[in-house]
């Protein structure tokens, strides 16, 4: 399905691809190792998928375009290399983390030399608006997982409170794609750049959302459940539904279990028989088919064209993608 999105970006894409490679060269044989290992195990690439398809939404794509793409690119590439540390996570993608291998504190310099690299990108553009829209994105990242692992630590959360977590955590980067799309066509409307932001933000939270569903599904790589949410004592929207719903006596089953330092697989089983129990993950799919309804009539205020037809099976595809 991905494959039929791109169709109408796919020569910007290849464009992409080699402006990402070549950001990612370096003289220290240590990262040129990385950089590598990183180059083979791409991901989707979402997020520059999107600013392509926006700016070609709204515009044009040029060199500001690229560069924005390889920004958000290696600012995404970075979270995720600095989250498995925090995480302790040994797979990213089906192939072992960058932390697992080289180890913690390699994986953070690692992180840094992309953030840098991102940043120093940025300001080659001399437009401080990319800057300035990256910047605030990564600072909403930042405060966004902190919240969230304060909010894990007192086990104490409410749908509020999830929603502003997620909007900072994967929103704001979503919303930070629209944005750059924007500036890359030189358009400097504040309200448009704010309803443009708007949008992303609102295909971050679908991301998000779907993501926290997918925690209770099998790993391709282990066969058991994932649970990573669950194992960090981080309480998703399903979960949080559950809690609503349960009985008082599996609400404490619930909390005594995310309370402990090291969760087992048959307690992380039976939160989950509970989230289908109490319909945790209905509920979470009818909020992503309220927000995708939202977003697809937000978009109504663009003429109809090819790359607003990708953008809709994007966000489409986004809500049924199974990994």
């Amino acid at each position: 399905m991905l494959n039929q999105i791109i169709k109408p970006i796919t020569k910007e894409l290849k464009v992409f691809d080699s402006k990402y490679k070549d950001s990612l060269s370096s003289d220290v044989k240590l990262l040129i190792l990385i950089s590598d290992y990183i180059l083979k195990n791409p991901g989707k690439k979402i997020r520059p998928i999107l600013l392509l398809l926006v700016s070609k939404m709204i515009g044009d794509i040029n060199n500001k375009t690229y560069s924005s793409c390889i920004l958000i690119e290696l600012l995404h590439t970075a979270t995720l290399i600095h989250d498995d540390v925090v995480d302790d996570a040994h797979f990213r993608r089906g192939k072992f983390s960058v932390s697992s291998l080289w180890k913690n504190k390699i994986a953070v310099l690692v992180g840094d030399y992309l953030l840098s690299k991102g940043l120093s990108l940025g300001l080659k553009d001399n437009d401080i608006n990319i800057l300035k829209y990256t910047s605030k994105a990564v600072e909403n990242i930042s405060e966004g997982e902190i919240y969230q692992m304060q909010k894990s630590r007192d086990l104490d959360l409410n749908e509020d409170e999830y929603f502003e977590i997620i909007k900072r955590k994967t929103g704001s980067l979503f919303g930070c794609c629209f944005q750059l799309a924007a500036v890359s066509n030189n358009l400097t409307d504040k309200n448009e750049l704010q309803k443009l932001y708007d949008i992303g933000e609102k295909i971050g939270i679908i991301f998000q959302i779907k993501d926290d569903i997918l925690d209770y599904n099998k790993s391709n790589l282990t066969g058991k459940l994932m649970g990573n949410d669950l194992k960090e004592s981080k309480i998703n929207l399903p979960l949080l539904h559950t809690l609503k719903k349960a009985s008082i006596f599996e609400n404490q089953q619930i909390l005594k279990i995310l309370n402990k330092k090291k969760i087992l697989d048959n307690e992380i089983l039976f939160i989950c028989k509970l989230v289908y129990k109490n319909n945790g993950i209905e509920f979470s799919k009818n909020k992503i088919d309220i927000l995708v309804n939202e977003v697809i009539n937000d978009l109504q205020i663009f003429s109809d064209s090819k790359y607003k037809r990708s953008l809709i099976d994007l966000i489409n595809y986004i809500k049924i993608r199974t990994k």
